[in-house]
């Protein structure tokens, strides 16, 4: 024989040897008790015989036995040890058993525990690297009990369809731990030994024999690598040791089926071929005794190395730029782009930046382009990067992880989230685990994207589901869920981001939905992962949502507004990691949260947020689960209504939880004899449909299934048919006309015998009555310090100052030739306002009417403690507006020496400087604070902006506060004011320095602000006295405009002040000007209420209760 066959056989003997040694090693440190698991390699070492002929470039997923072929890899006798003992320096830093290895550094994948996960993943890599020039092959190693596995067959199956680069090497020693498998597996069993299987050529080495067994190893690779498609390869070998060290094999396993075993141990066999080549016994022994040598000294290293650092988590770090809210960017622009345009979208962007990008999934090429169109287009733009898959979601997510461990960015398409059980054991097993039990070696970047969620007909227990919990329980996966195209969009960038493995669902129902369409700059967009989303600021009671219990919130938010309830709205969006600083802390501010979720009660994650809250805040909270109960979502639509949140369920528990009574009005939609045909789409997902053509007309006569209509939906153009007999009325839609799935397109006088059989797609529970129950003081509220007693505070007579030019409607109606003086009365209900001529500012309005107020309460300025000045309008930043007064109103007597400053809250400042006074005199109960307000706002009307322009007058006013030593010298004793604000760029009310420009104005945005949050703070000030708001005698709202007042009025029972007619707007002078009417007549015991709403946005309220 050739020199090289023998120097060869020798190293491969080393390695074998080596491989018997450490398992002998092994066994004694555990049986020692100073380790606690071992696995054999002991009669498996012929498979180090292909290591020969394998390249750096290739593949390994071996089997667990594979010792030899893992040393002849490269991997060094230490790891052995260093696993054994689960120490710092083992593959995994201490997480997993000893046995299953990897290594990046030679291409070795993470070995698997639940067998046959191997497979997809080995049929992945060869996918991302079958066109590599160096023409490399992946090796996935398996035992003959793994082939009965389902995975196994899957990646038979994908590598024959797709032609891929794989050996599938069969180390079949015939058990499967204590089952015998011989004449049951796919390659032997009672029909013969099989030469192909799913069209693979199957080969059968004798492992026993070292040198035939190198030959035909080397054909396979060879034929491997010229035809680049797949091989089986079954290796006959002996399972020397028992299973592990927790199995005893003589248990099942006959002494003479042993000792048989023994007999054909492969190392007998290679010394053999050795000694015939000429090696000697002392050859053999000293290179016994240098192997022996060598794993002593890995034994010795390795139990001098110290013990892993515990992990507490299983994610890869993320930058700040990915996890901090203040990174969010969300579009600007026309909002035109819908959910499933902007997932697509986004999809398309990633395909053109990053070439390891693929897609994956069934039914996701042109034309079809997935059952929901997400993916249109894109496999005509990315051929051989956007493609079907094979009908199996393991094979989908496994292959994907395959492909992301060899270096690409897949994105795995699963149709429904229904069927991701399917693949549960590829995500939960696999997916989530390879970051954290490689000590972060090898990274999973895998998007898993599947359609979600109910909430449309046609739907059932199979294609309804969300499985958020399920997912959201796994570590290792992050779980998003958007509730807008926006989010959709900024959260899929995240995920390509962070390269981490993320579970994306996205709501069917909410796919073309346009109400929650982005803009086109979609690259642009991004949701930073974790933070969630502050939909709407309140402080009464807190939603958490996601996906489509999003709008169920928003709904529910805007109808409790009408009471004056202000609702927090959170968007979780992402579930893991989730957002607890956030929803923590609203549930602390608002002392009530409810939790909306599709997934069943038990268990589900809203489980999670409400023991977390329960756990963590600082304050009691009143908590409430809105679930789907613990059943399935039935196909007949109007029980998965009944099953799932909805506005109405939602609704109930606010009002139990805000002390409401509810009561419903019921639509009554009979018209008799009158059937209202409604639109329908093609699919579960069309929200809307576009009526193309009229295929009848008034007059027709029609039957069940005469064609109404030529409809365009998101997937099909069809024809909708009649669902009763009759005679046609009217076309309530035109041709090319966009309307809602369930929205009355056709009226049919029907026929007495005939009925509509249609299901209603629309859900209209009735109109809700909400009243406030009287007080029942069984919620308690953050925060309240109610042992406490604070100082009583009373409130002054109040005067007030005014522009000395009147300026009637019919003055400012040259400036608009379409609008008369009567038109301003009916839209605002001002008839004239008062501004400032020449010779005054802010400070001489603000002057004259604090000299008066003194004089009212006879009074000198050296009689005050503090002096407070809310103004929107200053002359100048500093000196501030209060020092500047304070100047002038000790003009001629000295110098004045008392704190001043100001406050600037818009048209809550008034509010917001009854608060400073109020906070002081708790300090200074013998104390004084003169609280000021002036504005000057004429000069920053811009004439050309006409409906800003009417609003505004100038005035100014000034109280005095007393603090309870003087209690008895007050009109009214003022209530602690409610405040708070809220963000805003400044886009929808803005007011300018003097000269820098002209106040600015959204009146729309303005209005439901102003009405919401007037109303929500009236309420929250009554709940901190343990009053309702219709316990108060009048409301004394900022007068900002009458339809403001009047929309206040339609909300509660008590009377609403106005005196805007002849004032105008004031901003934080108008409460003042009010009082100056209402004081001194008021009788003593009367309460009233006063609310703001201001620029910022700034809002507030209190009570005064009459002395």
């Amino acid at each position: 024989m050739p020199t090289t066959l023998k120097s060869r056989l020798l190293t491969l003997y080393r390695y074998m040897y080596m491989a018997r040694q450490i398992d002998r090693v092994e066994q004694e440190i555990t049986s020692r008790g100073e380790a606690f698991f071992q696995l054999s390699g002991s009669g498996h070492e012929v498979t180090a015989a292909i290591a020969e002929y394998l390249t750096v470039d290739d593949w390994l997923h071996p089997h667990y036995r594979s010792k030899a072929l893992l040393l002849a890899r490269g991997v060094r006798p230490r790891q052995f040890f260093d696993n054994l003992l689960c120490n710092q320096l083992s593959t995994s830093q201490g997480r997993r058993m000893s046995a299953f290895f990897h290594d990046r550094r030679l291409n070795v994948l993470s070995m698997v525990t639940p067998v046959a996960n191997n497979a997809l993943q080995s049929v992945g890599v060869a996918e991302a690297i079958r066109e590599q020039p160096s023409r490399p092959l992946v090796l996935c190693g398996v035992g003959d009990g793994t082939t009965q596995q389902g995975e196994f067959y899957e990646a038979c199956g994908e590598a024959a369809r797709r032609d891929l680069p794989v050996l599938f090497l069969i180390e079949n020693n015939r058990w499967a731990i204590s089952t015998h498998t011989s004449g049951h597996t796919f390659f032997d069993h009672d029909d013969g030994n099989v030469d192909r299987f799913l069209g693979i050529p199957v080969t059968r080495v004798e492992g026993r024999e070292i040198l035939p067994a190198r030959e035909q190893f080397e054909r396979v690779v060879r034929r491997i690598r010229d035809t680049r498609s797949p091989a089986l390869v079954v290796v006959n070998v002996e399972r020397l040791n028992s299973h592990t060290s927790a199995d005893d094999h003589a248990i099942y396993r006959s002494s003479e089926e042993l000792q048989r075993s023994a007999a054909y141990d492969p190392m007998h066999s290679c010394e053999s071929h050795l000694q015939s080549l000429g090696v000697t016994a002392q050859e053999l022994d000293e290179l016994r005794g240098e192997v022996v040598a060598v794993v002593q000294r890995a034994e010795q290293d390795a139990f001098r190395e110290g013990s892993p650092t515990v992990m507490s988590t299983a994610k890869k770090p993320l930058p700040v730029e990915l996890t901090h809210p203040s990174q969010e960017r969300r579009g600007g622009g026309p909002r035109t782009v819908t959910m499933r345009q902007a997932i697509c979208d986004t999809l398309d962007e990633h395909l053109q930046r990053d070439s390891r990008v693929v897609v994956f999934g069934e039914d996701i090429e042109d034309p079809k382009g997935d059952v929901f169109g997400v993916t249109r287009g894109l496999s005509t733009k990315f051929p051989g990067r956007v493609l079907n898959s094979p009908l199996s979601e393991s094979t989908i997510i496994g292959s994907c992880i395959g492909r992301a461990l060899a270096g690409q960015r897949p994105v795995a398409m699963v149709q429904f989230a229904d069927f991701l059980p399917l693949a549960n054991n590829q995500i939960v097993s696999e997916l989530a685990t390879i970051y954290w039990r490689t000590a972060g070696d090898y990274e999973t970047p895998v998007i898993v994207m599947a359609a979600c969620g109910a909430y449309r007909p046609g739907l059932g227990p199979y294609h309804a589901q969300t499985s958020d919990s399920t997912l959201a329980h796994v570590p290792g996966l992050d779980v998003f869920m958007p509730s807008s195209a926006s989010d959709a969009a900024g959260m899929l960038n995240a995920a390509f981001a962070s390269g981490r493995p993320t579970l994306f669902l996205y709501p069917k129902a909410m796919l073309n939905d346009e109400t929650i369409a982005t803009s086109q700059d979609l690259s642009q967009q991004l949701v930073p992962i974790g933070p969630a989303r502050k939909m709407r600021a309140g402080r009464d009671i807190t939603f958490v949502g996601w996906g489509n219990t999003v709008p169920l919130c928003s709904q529910v938010a805007e109808t409790l507004e009408y009471v004056g309830v202000d609702s927090e709205i959170i968007d979780l969006r992402c579930l893991s990691p989730w957002d607890q600083r956030s929803v923590i802390a609203s549930a602390e501010k608002t002392a009530r949260m409810v939790v909306i979720h599709e997934d069943n009660h038990t268990g589900g994650f809203g489980a999670e947020i409400t023991a977390t809250v329960a756990e963590k805040a600082r304050v009691p909270v009143v908590c409430r689960r809105i679930t789907r109960p613990d059943t399935h979502v039935p196909c007949h639509f109007g029980n998965q209504v009944d099953l799932l949140p909805s506005f109405r369920s939602v609704l109930t528990i606010a009002a139990e939880l805000l002390d409401l009574d509810l009561k419903w009005n019921q639509p009554d939609r009979r018209q008799d004899g009158i059937a209202l045909i409604e639109a329908v789409g093609s699919g579960p997902s069309d929200d809307h449909v576009e009526i193309v053509e009229w295929l009848v007309k008034p007059g027709d006569s029609v039957e069940r299934g005469t064609p109404l209509a030529s409809v365009e939906a998101s997937k099909s153009v069809f024809e909708m048919t009649c669902t009763v007999e009759g005679i046609v009325l009217e076309t309530l839609v035109s041709n090319g006309e966009s309307v809602q799935v369930g929205q009355p397109i056709l009226r049919v006088q029907a026929s007495s015998e005939m009925k509509a059989n249609a299901i209603n797609v629309v859900t209209d529970p009735g109109t809700p009555v909400l009243t406030p129950k009287p007080k029942s003081g069984r919620l308690i509220l953050p925060r309240q310090e109610s042992d406490v007693r604070s100082f009583d505070v009373g409130v002054s007579s109040v005067a007030t100052a005014e522009g000395a030019k009147l300026v009637r409607n019919e003055d400012l109606s040259p400036f608009s030739n379409s609008r008369s003086g009567e038109d301003i009365i009916r839209r605002t209900g001002i008839e004239s306002r008062r501004w400032v001529v020449e010779n005054e500012d802010a400070i001489s309005m603000a002057v004259r009417a604090c000299e008066r107020v003194l004089e009212q309460e006879n009074l000198i300025l050296d009689d005050l403690d503090l002096l407070v000045c809310s103004t929107t309008s200053p002359s100048s930043v500093t000196p501030s507006m209060a020092c500047r007064v304070l100047n002038r109103l000790a003009a001629g007597k000295g110098e004045a020496m008392l704190q001043a400053f100001d406050i600037n809250a818009a048209c809550s400042g008034y509010l917001y400087a009854l608060q400073a006074g109020y906070d002081y005199l708790q300090s200074r109960p013998q104390g004084r604070v003169m609280v000021v307000t002036t504005e000057v706002l004429s000069p920053l009307l811009d004439p050309q902006d006409f409906d800003t322009a009417i609003l505004f007058g100038d005035a100014a006013s000034a109280t005095v506060l007393y603090g309870e030593a003087e209690i008895d010298r007050a009109h009214a004793k003022l209530y602690r004011p409610e405040l708070s604000a809220k963000s805003d760029a400044g886009g929808a009310l803005s007011v300018p320095l003097l000269h820098d420009g002209f106040i600015q104005m959204q009146g729309r945005k303005v209005f439901s602000e102003a009405v919401r949050t007037m109303v929500a703070s009236l309420n929250r000030a009554c709940q901190l006295q343990g009053i309702n708001v219709d316990d108060l005698d009048l409301i004394v709202p900022h007068q900002a405009n009458q339809r403001i007042l009047d929309a206040i009025q339609q909300r509660i029972s008590p009377c609403v002040f106005s005196n805007i007619q002849h004032h105008g707007n004031t901003s934080s002078s108008s409460i003042p000007l009010c009082l100056s009417e209402i004081l001194p007549t008021a009788v003593s015991g009367h309460r009233f209420g006063l609310c703001a709403f201001g620029g910022g946005f700034t809002f507030g309220a209190s009570i005064l209760e009459m002395n």
